[in-house]
């Protein structure tokens, strides 16, 4: 996972959305095997929120250019945490 924002959230445990895509909820597969690329926001209680109006993809639907950067050049200077 690559995640910026330690300094508001030391672990994510729980990602939180909408309800529904009324409200810009997200639905996601919630099985072991597949994957996301997340954007979204940490909140003042510490929660992390994902909406709709964020970047969200499977990550088996990035590009290998895509994945390359995320796990390399994306994170020169960003300081994101990579692993």
């Amino acid at each position: 996972q690559m995640f910026k924002g330690f300094e508001k959230v030391k672990d994510v445990q729980y990602v939180y959305t909408p309800f529904d895509s009324s409200l810009c909820g997200v639905k996601l597969e919630a099985n072991n095997k597949k994957q996301y690329l997340l954007t979204g926001q940490i909140l003042s209680d510490g929660k992390v929120l994902i909406h709709l109006c964020n970047y969200i993809e499977p990550w088996d639907d990035l590009s290998l250019s895509q994945k390359k950067s995320l796990n390399q050049r994306y994170q020169m200077g960003c300081g994101c945490k990579v692993s």
